[in-house]
């Protein structure tokens, strides 16, 4: 019985392994631009090139890569495609972000939302808010509000190239403005965002809304990309300096979390100190 028991410990811990190196494989084929050859996903994965061989003879019978006979190379395959598009199907974002949205809100006692970028403007697509809050907010699920504007906004748009910053935002055009406050030109929302992405969250300190402040912070994509915002809403009279200095960090860990869930791997989204 005893040397039955190491055989299956061994084809177990075989099958393990296997399943790391495809893995492994289809990372690394997922960082290339263009078909690899088998020489060369051998070496950069640290297999054996008879191992690399036969892997990807399996895979490829499955359709999970491709092999490209005149480049002699391999690339990813249909069943690849499949599982990203079923994965995008399962809302992984809403899914994995409305705990974090219920919690973040319970902690701080303050309505939390969750918004993605829509051209220049967020859509409000999560809301958690305490049962004590009685104000009236314009950030409902479903509404879109300009992101130069909101907090949610600028934690997105602090992370854009330049270039599609521009495009949208042209140069000569003045800023949309819904009080008193708010950057008029492109040149001053430049300087804005740049101070938030040394801090690490963003701010609308009544830019929307007179008498109410947000802060909120980048989610990321497994590639790095800003692909959402998490932000809380309060009174601005009713949060000092200190106390919106822990709110700035409790936001920042929220969308930390969220990034980490969806395949970021990035450093911290930066040191957070109000000024």
């Amino acid at each position: 019985m005893g040397r039955v028991s190491r055989i299956s410990d061994n084809t177990r811990s075989s099958h393990i392994k296997s399943a790391e190196r495809v893995l492994v494989i289809l990372a690394f084929l997922a960082r290339r631009a263009r078909p690899v050859p088998t020489m060369t996903i051998a070496r950069e994965c640290g297999l054996p090139r008879s191992s690399a061989y036969h892997l990807l003879s399996v895979m490829r019978a499955r359709d999970f890569v491709t092999y490209y006979a005149e480049e002699r190379a391999w690339g990813l395959g249909v069943a690849v495609f499949e599982i990203g598009s079923a994965y995008l199907r399962s809302e992984p974002l809403e899914r994995l972000s409305r705990p974090l949205i219920v919690e973040l809100a319970s902690e701080t006692g303050e309505t939390a939302h969750l918004a993605v970028l829509h051209g220049n403007e967020v859509l409000y697509l999560l809301k958690e808010r305490p049962e004590l809050w009685a104000t009236k907010l314009v950030t409902e699920v479903g509404v879109r509000l300009p992101a130069h504007l909101t907090a949610v906004g600028r934690a997105m748009l602090m992370h854009l190239p330049a270039a599609q910053l521009e495009a949208l935002y042209p140069a000569k055009r003045p800023l949309v403005r819904r009080t008193e406050r708010g950057p008029r030109q492109l040149r001053d929302l430049k300087i804005e965002l740049e101070q938030a992405r040394g801090l690490g969250y963003a701010l609308d300190d009544e830019m929307t809304t007179p008498g109410i402040t947000c802060i909120a912070a980048p989610v990321f994509s497994h590639e790095s990309v800003p692909l959402a915002a998490v932000g809380i809403t309060f009174l601005a009279a009713s949060r000092g300096q200190s106390e919106r200095l822990k709110l700035a960090q409790e936001v920042q860990q929220a969308a930390i979390t969220l990034s980490r869930g969806l395949g970021w791997h990035g450093d911290e989204l930066g040191e957070v100190a109000l000024r």
